[in-house]
């Protein structure tokens, strides 16, 4: 089943712009292999992945530019963010129960 990847927060609590947007591309290597997302709000722009142990994989990429922390740890730039792996049932079933003004 077709799912998508969902930020909800930043790891460390710090204020999140872009949370609820999903992902569009991510770059493991970017800025020395801290990484670099982008993220959109729109389901047809978001990358889809076959299943969420693919999406769970991608998000748990380790940098090959700097694949180990200095504190020895594995270096894993997108899960700085905390993130939720939707698929696309829920995400319709979710906008079925929204009231909010579209």
């Amino acid at each position: 089943m077709t799912c998508y990847i969902r930020v909800v927060e930043f790891a460390n609590g710090a204020h999140c712009p872009i949370a609820g947007q999903y992902l569009k591309s991510f770059d493991f290597e970017a800025y020395r292999g801290r990484g670099y997302g982008t993220f959109t709000e729109k389901l047809d722009e978001a990358k889809a992945f076959d299943d969420k142990g693919l999406a769970l994989q991608f998000w748990r990429t380790r940098s090959r530019t700097v694949p180990t922390r200095p504190d020895g740890k594995p270096n894993r730039p997108f899960t700085s963010t905390t993130i939720v792996i939707i698929d696309k049932d829920e995400i319709e079933r979710e906008q079925a129960y929204d009231t909010r003004p579209h």
